[in-house]
């Protein structure tokens, strides 16, 4: 954050971002410089009025930055928007696991329809291998920084193909899995399993798995098969980890036994198998189906949240709950002088101060260039009364489409 300062009350260890006049003609070599010497501040009081006084850049001395803070409180404040932290990282981190994820689809969805496409055993098993092959390249991206995969399931294609669903489930529950420390065999096995998990699916006739209404009976009957068929077109694949047929076939069970095929309850059902289904749970709520309109992540944990008691373990939901965050990236939000904006960085220890990047103004009109705002100084500064969140918006209720703002602002459309 930019404050404005009278320049007789500057202080060594300020950072001054910028002055009240061009750079040009003044003695300062840089633009933007440490306050070090009692001349520099006779310069400063003889060149400007005013200049502006940026707090991070500032000097850590707890007396000057209570200063600081104590004057964004008066009137010369001037809330200045900061850059994107670690953005260019983001960026190419996406990018590759955007090109990764995009070739592994193309591999499950030929793998997954091989024996109906009357593949010979020969031509399956190659796909397997290059499936495989794809999806461990992509779990060794995304484990090296468990964030993305919260940001490649906000920025993935919104459609519930088998593929896509796969992809988005397998991103999440790597991310999840790195987040809670898991050894790097644990993370494979989560991420072969989430990536598999569905491909017993491409067996069910395509009328019922597309079907807009409530399935019958019979229907729903069908559906339950797909793990078995999952596990059994795996099965015969040598060196595949058995904690990954375990995922494939039971990530529809559930902790009171209501679940499926086998009808396992509580402890029967590994750590590693509720941790896929929770992330396979969690996309299919927000994802657009062909049943219903996705939810938002906030209302999707609402209802995750409700299911916990019969279905999966408490403790997994809460840290999944953490993980995600109060408020999860890419949620749009109203903040209290009406302004929107979305959710684009969080410290886990800040929860309630993300880094926002506000769309609209207080008059609902689109804010181009779009620029970042720290709610964690705004907050140490005394300002969260106009720039505090107050609420979670659906951004269809107001015409906003964050995956193709999150794109642009990224550089990837």
């Amino acid at each position: 954050m930019k404050i404005q300062y009278r320049v007789e009350e500057l202080e060594k260890g300020m950072y001054i971002a910028e002055l009240d006049r061009p750079w040009v003609g003044t003695p300062f070599m840089f633009q933007g410089f440490t306050i070090e010497s009692d001349e520099e501040l006779a310069q400063l009081q003889e060149l400007c009025k005013h200049v502006f006084v940026d707090d991070l850049k500032s000097s850590a001395d707890m007396n000057l930055q209570k200063k600081l803070h104590s004057a964004v409180r008066g009137s010369t404040i001037t809330v200045e928007f900061q850059e994107w932290k670690g953005l260019e990282k983001l960026r190419e981190t996406l990018t590759k696991i955007k090109t990764q994820s995009d070739d592994t689809v193309v591999r499950l969805t030929q793998y997954a329809e091989s024996e109906t496409n009357e593949s010979s055993p020969s031509d399956r098993q190659v796909r397997f291998r290059e499936t495989r092959n794809a999806v461990t390249r992509l779990i060794d991206t995304i484990a090296a920084d468990p964030k993305t995969s919260q940001w490649m399931r906000i920025l993935s294609e919104q459609d519930a193909t088998l593929g896509r669903h796969a992809m988005n489930t397998t991103t999440l529950a790597v991310g999840f899995a790195g987040a809670l420390g898991w050894d790097t065999a644990l993370k494979a096995a989560v991420g072969e399993g989430a990536m598999l998990h569905d491909i017993g699916m491409a067996k069910i006739p395509k009328q019922i798995r597309d079907k807009p209404g409530k399935l019958s009976k019979d229907e729903f009957n069908l559906i339950k098969l797909h793990p078995a068929y999952a596990a059994t077109k795996l099965k015969s694949n040598a060196g595949l980890d058995p904690r990954v047929l375990e995922i494939v076939r039971h990530h529809h069970e559930r902790l009171d036994g209501s679940g499926y095929p086998d009808g396992l309850k509580d402890d029967m059902i590994p750590e590693y198998v509720q941790l896929v289904s929770i992330c396979d749970v969690y996309d299919s709520y927000i994802t657009d189906q062909c049943y219903r309109e996705k939810f938002t992540s906030s209302a999707a944990m609402a209802h995750i949240t409700k299911r916990a008691i019969r279905h999966f373990s408490r403790e997994l939901i809460e840290k999944f709950i953490r993980w995600i965050g109060i408020y999860p990236l890419g949620s749009l939000v109203n903040l209290r002088n009406n302004s929107l904006a979305i959710i684009v960085a969080s410290d886990e220890k800040k929860r309630l101060h993300p880094t926002v990047l506000l769309v609209r103004d207080a008059d609902g009109k689109a804010l181009l260039p779009r620029r970042t705002l720290n709610l964690q100084f705004i907050d140490s500064a005394g300002l969260s009364a106009e720039w505090g969140l107050r609420e979670i918006v659906d951004p269809k209720s107001v015409q906003i489409n964050v995956r193709q703002i999150l794109l642009q602002e990224l550089q990837m459309h």
